[in-house]
């Protein structure tokens, strides 16, 4: 019988050792990320796997479908799975597509999850119910990118922008307020203004087919505008790669911006380069080496910052402070501030979003970082 005793005390200490085991080694809290694929946002499916590297099981990392405006209720499953651990002390949801405010409302009202930091970077949901949801919303400052479009190619001495947008985008008061502030500002520099529409990626012909008609549609427009400097900005993110390989191959064809600023924004896979994302300025010099190669350096600019790469790493410190107690509120805009300046390893200064009827949204920021021009970093 002491023997029996012995025995079981003994496998009693092991189960308690291991039992301990598994609870030294589980995080104390998690941070969840939902982001695109690479095919709809390389840079923050990026961000979101290094971080998943570096800390382990403390983060979780799903994507949502590439489909996303057809496949809302998968989007918002992966959402309502994260909440569902009760480990998960905060959600960044980066691009927010489409099903992020009934996520988040379901977490917060259905699930009484208020324990949860909800995040939401590059919304495409309108402000109003997207700010109600969310604690925080990121933003890029889309009227600011609409001004800078309009300045570069008037520092460019352009004659004409061309503005590729489809209903779905035009249906968002964010990019329509770009998409003004940008004509605005061309027509106070003498600069023509003309909007194409353009298949949307999501879709019957899908993002090749979208891509397809840039490829073929830019030479067109070169033709239209022939002898004339034309400067082009598309809405959508699946069709930078088209857009740049596009403009590459045309003399008088410029590119001030991607519609998600940064140097990884499509240029990479647009033109066989590696996307050093540990490297920021290396992948800058190195874009701009070829881009002069090609006689097209000072034909392209964007962002020194990857934007959403910064949504992403801020929000994560962010989120981690809220998750160990040191934010007495969800908001702490001071410092969302200095979360921001880390990430971006400069000041930031953050906007609010003001609508067209002159409400502010105090929880949504809006980011914006200066162009450069990559004639400026060749060498």
């Amino acid at each position: 019988m002491k023997k029996l005793l012995c025995m079981l005390l003994a496998v009693l200490m092991v189960l308690a050792m291991a039992a301990f085991a598994v609870a030294e080694d589980a995080p104390a809290y998690k941070i969840a990320f939902l982001t695109g694929t690479t095919s709809q946002g390389e840079e923050e499916y990026y961000a979101a796997t290094s971080l998943k590297e570096k800390y382990g099981d403390k983060v979780l990392h799903d994507t949502y479908p590439d489909n996303f405006s057809s496949e809302v209720e998968t989007t918002i499953s992966k959402l309502i799975a994260f909440a569902n651990d009760p480990a998960v002390k905060a959600i960044v949801f980066v691009q927010g597509v489409q099903g992020a405010t009934a996520a988040y409302t379901q977490i917060l009202e259905s699930l009484g999850r208020d324990d949860i930091l909800l995040v939401c970077g590059v919304p495409a949901e309108d402000p109003a119910d997207i700010s109600a949801a969310a604690d925080i919303v990121l933003a890029v400052d889309e009227i600011g990118c609409g001004y800078q479009v309009a300045d570069k190619s008037a520092e460019w001495e352009c004659d004409v922008i061309v503005h590729y947008s489809f209903a779905r985008h035009l249906s968002y008061e964010t990019i329509v307020a770009k998409r003004d502030a940008m004509k605005m500002t061309a027509e106070t520099y003498g600069i023509e203004f003309v909007e194409r529409d353009c298949p949307d990626p999501t879709g019957d012909a899908g993002v090749s087919g979208a891509q397809a008609y840039i490829l073929e549609d830019i030479p067109k427009v070169m033709k239209e505008y022939a002898g004339k400097k034309v400067c082009f900005y598309c809405t959508n993110c699946g069709m930078q790669v088209a857009l740049q390989q596009a403009i590459i191959n045309e003399p008088d064809a410029y590119y001030a911006l991607p519609c998600c600023p940064s140097p990884y924004h499509g240029y990479q896979e647009a033109f066989g380069l590696t996307a050093t994302y540990g490297d920021i300025e290396g992948a800058i010099t190195n874009l701009a080496n070829f881009l002069n190669e090609k006689n097209a350096a000072g034909r392209f600019s964007s962002w020194s910052i990857p934007v959403n790469m910064s949504m992403i790493n801020a929000s994560f410190e962010y989120a981690c402070a809220w998750a160990e107690g040191k934010l007495e509120s969800k908001v702490d805009e001071a410092f969302l501030t200095e979360c921001f300046a880390k990430a971006a390893g400069s000041e930031v200064t953050l906007g609010k979003y003001i609508d067209a009827a002159g409400v502010e949204y105090a929880n949504y920021y809006l980011i914006c970082f200066d162009a450069i021009d990559f004639a400026d970093y060749v060498g």
